[in-house]
């Protein structure tokens, strides 16, 4: 008989066992949540008790054998006979005490009895320097153990026992010879003290969400990646070399990712400015390491803008809190009802809430519509099921699925496919809440006031389910300025800075902040009078807002009378209604992409009317500029797929694409045509390069609204996003109602930086006077026509902007709802023969640095 293919066995499992530890020193014995130090009281690095000695040495709580003592000598693990990993760690922040006060009886190796002397330590001292004497025993390895009959809230005496842990180690996980794929990294560690019980948890806690092996190596070590003992074990300590090994699915992405968190301190403090690390496809260069972070002294840090608006208050720091899973199920059937049940649970709190949403939802609701949609999706549906069958608990299989897809995601170029990930571990944790019954929201439900939230990245459950003002703002390491989070917060008008690095995990709790969401900048431990003076500045600016709002609904002219329409670009129907009540004059701008992304077939003519249906009901009859379909280049579609292209951005993209699949833009174009009031709808079409691709859209136009007998008339107009096009916008004119420039695109090709290279990042600036040229030769091949010219781009957001643009002889801003306001009032204080001075000024510059000051010296208040 052919016994088949070899299977190599990862460990083996020992009989089940039940251990009764012992304490290992007197005192007073208290629960974890106690202990102020979150990978403690949080349970990142295990389960188990906490003692505030009054005896001074620490006992061995079993007979066993010590794997470790760590190198300051203020902590060891023992692994009992049953398997089960023992930490024993005599006070919090000790290790900044670099041995002094402790004796270390016993080394790596050694075997003990219960009771046996592991460490002495001196009372008197340790009570005067450390930050407190309250001492872990926690079991580390926790998977497959459980902590039961604790002793809590009372004296202890040293060797009586305090708790009991039942179980066995994992189970041995078969693997077929050559299956895996792998990734390798090395990177240096630089954290003070080393690789200490705290930096460990979370570097484990991080692991612990890759369904692969994770292994770390150092000086001819090697530990389990995903074990806190087998970490400190390796004794790693500031500046030795990592290696960092990864197999299994996104193996790459993983590696990478957390080369980057050891690189950045892992939350700890580092010493100096991280090396680079050594990739599969060379060097990539590393961000500096994590600064420390003292009182009396300020540290600026920056990100990205997610939403304006600035905050004073302390940072409340968002944790995750790892739920162990158990990987086997309890039968296929069982674990197919279980997940089932969740799923239709998780259903309907998204249902209860986009039904209980205030003043209709807005963007809350577009975000829970969302989840439901990948809740229905069959794929991740059917690769949990795969999982059951397997053998897999409902619980670990859908984590894993969820998992799986965002490391995809998070690998695509697409940055905003990639912001879609944190959607899929919003969903991963909701769902393993309800099957596990813990809390799927790591926000502490009592914040101090003006908390400023930390996290990694926040989930936008999470945030919908606070109210505004129980937070100050949000600072997270990860996440993008189109992610849902950035959406919901600029919703709920609360300043965001993303993207910040590790660097902001390292924030000390409680320590004030300043947030200034306009600059995309936090402080820390800022002065003072940093803190006074923004106060003041959101008490002057929220009097402005209130003003301005006050006469948002009035045109828009400049003094000396010149009309200037300010409309707004909108992502979704969500966004109408701000936009109205922000005082847009329409829309300039419909992306239409929402009803196209992050779905597995293409939504139905019908559904698309009822969303454009919606948008221009909430717009109460003000115009509404429909872009047709803009995909291809960094924006793909899983059910449209397109041949490979090594330079995308130049290939089938916009308007190509639209006429490569005819039958999918006529669908489009029929939904736009069928919206009530006929004609409230303008049809736009994007990444027009020659007059012929709008000859062809606007010949469908007329086709379908004969077809549907429609007499009204459709503007149709092209966007200007090429040079070609502003070159030739004399000819588009001739066939286009109106153009409209999109600078975003218009600058990246004109510049020729990528938007996505966030090494050119700040050389891509739409006020460089290149791309205003264009702006201006645009304009006057559109007079030729007689054609009004609007910019829908991200300077039209951008106060500094409006007086050039206007100059230029744009007649039509689209801007971001939130800044309509402000940016309608800030036209009405203008005259055109100025703004057309200092915009010829601007012409003839040599940078954007120079237009911007130009700028600003005309008009100092901006």
């Amino acid at each position: 008989m052919n016994p088949g293919p070899s299977l190599k066995l990862v460990s083996a499992s020992p009989p089940p066992a039940t251990l009764t530890l012992a304490s290992p020193l007197s005192g007073w014995a208290a629960r974890l949540e106690e202990v102020p130090d979150p990978a403690f009281a949080q349970r990142l690095a295990g389960d188990g008790v906490v003692v505030d000695p009054t005896s001074t040495e620490l006992r061995a709580p079993c007979d066993g054998v010590v794997i470790s003592v760590h190198a300051s000598r203020h902590a060891c693990t023992v692994r009992a006979e049953t398997g089960a990993e023992i930490l024993l760690h005599i006070g919090i922040d000790t290790v900044e005490l670099r041995g002094e006060g402790f004796t270390a009886h016993v080394q790596a190796g050694q075997r003990v009895r219960a009771g046996d002397v592991l460490i002495g330590f001196d009372l008197d001292l340790l009570a005067r320097k450390a930050r407190s004497l309250q001492t872990v025993m926690l079991v580390v390895n926790a998977e497959g153990y459980t902590v039961t009959e604790r002793v809590e809230g009372r004296s202890v005496s040293v060797g009586e026992p305090l708790f009991s842990v039942s179980g066995n180690a994992s189970a041995p996980v078969a693997q077929e010879p050559g299956a895996e794929s792998g990734a390798t990294r090395q990177v240096r560690l630089l954290i003070a003290h080393g690789l200490h019980a705290r930096p460990a948890a979370s570097f484990a806690q991080r692991a612990r969400l890759h369904p692969g092996v994770v292994r770390v190596l150092c000086q001819g070590r090697t530990a389990n990646g995903k074990s806190v003992s087998a970490l400190m074990g390796l004794g790693a300590t500031h500046g030795d070399l990592l290696t960092l090994q990864v197999d299994g699915d996104a193996a790459e992405h993983v590696a990478q990712e957390l080369a980057e968190w050891v690189a950045s301190g892992l939350g700890d403090p580092t010493s100096a400015v991280a090396e680079p690390v050594v990739t599969a496809h060379g060097v990539k260069p590393m961000p500096v390491a994590v600064p420390i972070f003292q009182p009396g002294k300020e540290l600026l840090l920056e990100g990205v803008v997610a939403s304006p608006g600035s905050a004073v208050g302390r940072a409340v720091r968002v944790v995750d809190l790892p739920v162990d899973l158990p990987e086997q199920g309890q039968g296929v059937a069982r674990e197919e009802q279980r997940l089932t049940e969740a799923l239709a649970r998780v259903r309907r709190e998204l249902e209860d809430s986009m039904a209980g949403a205030p003043g209709g939802g807005g963007a809350r609701v577009e975000i829970f519509r969302a989840h439901l949609a990948l809740l229905e999706d069959p794929e991740l549906a059917d690769a949990a099921g795969k999982e059951i069958t397997a053998g897999r608990s409902a619980a670990w299989a859908w984590r894993t699925v969820m998992e799986r897809q965002a490391a995809v995601l998070l690998g695509l170029e697409d940055a905003r496919l990639a912001e879609r990930a944190g959607d899929l571990h919003d969903l991963a944790r909701r769902v393993v809440a309800v099957l596990t019954g813990e809390a799927s929201s790591r926000v502490p439900s009592v914040l101090p006031p003006e908390a400023i939230l930390i996290a990694d990245e926040l989930l936008p459950s999470e945030l919908a389910s606070l109210e505004p003002h129980r937070i100050a703002g949000i600072c997270t390491a990860r996440g993008g300025p189109t992610s849902h989070v950035a959406i919901l917060a600029a919703g709920m008008g609360l300043p965001a800075v993303v993207a910040m690095g590790n660097q902001v995990l390292a924030i000390p709790e409680g320590a004030p902040l300043v947030l200034d969401g306009d600059r995309g900048e936090v402080r820390v431990f800022p002065t003072e009078e940093t803190r006074e003076a923004t106060r003041r500045a959101m008490q002057a600016r929220a009097a402005h807002r209130r003003a301005h709002l006050a006469t948002a609904h009035e045109d828009c002219r400049t003094a000396d009378g010149v009309r200037i329409e300010v409309v707004a670009n909108l992502g979704r129907p969500g966004e109408a209604v701000t936009a109205r009540d922000k005082g847009a004059e329409g829309c300039g701008l419909l992306r239409t992409e929402f009803l196209f992304l992050e779905r597995v077939r293409a939504p139905s003519e019908d559904e698309q009317l009822a969303r454009y249906q919606e948008i221009a009901d909430a717009m109460g009859g003000r115009h509404v500029v429909i872009r047709t379909l803009d995909v291809g280049g960094d924006k793909p579609l899983a059910y449209l797929p397109l041949p490979h292209e090594d330079n995308p951005v130049l290939g089938l993209r916009g308007v190509r694409v639209s006429l490569r699949e005819p039958e999918l833009l006529r669908t489009q174009l029929r939904a736009i045509l069928r919206v009530r009031p006929a004609g409230v709808c303008r049809i736009m079409v994007p990444m027009v390069t020659t007059r012929a691709e709008l000859r062809a859209v606007r010949a469908m136009v007329d086709a379908e609204r004969q077809a549907l007998g429609i007499s009204t008339p459709v503007l149709v107009g092209a966007m200007v996003e090429v040079p070609a096009a502003a070159v030739l916008a004399d000819q588009l004119a001739a066939d286009a109602d109106f153009l409209s420039i999109g600078t975003n695109d218009l600058t990246q090709y004109v510049l020729a930086v990528d938007r996505g290279n966030p090494h050119l990042a700040a050389r891509l600036d739409g006020l460089h006077p290149g791309v205003l040229r264009l702006v201006a030769k645009t304009v006057e091949g559109a007079r030729l026509r007689g054609r009004p010219v609007a910019v829908c781009g991200g300077v039209a957001s951008e106060p500094r902007a409006a007086p050039l643009l206007i100059g230029l002889g744009v007649t039509e801003l689209s801007a971001t709802p939130a800044v309509v306001p402000d940016l309608k009032a800030f036209i009405r204080t203008l005259s055109l023969p100025r703004c057309e001075q200092v915009a010829r000024e601007a012409l003839k510059l040599e940078s954007a640095e120079a237009v911007r000051a130009l700028v600003s010296s005309t008009w100092p208040g901006l």
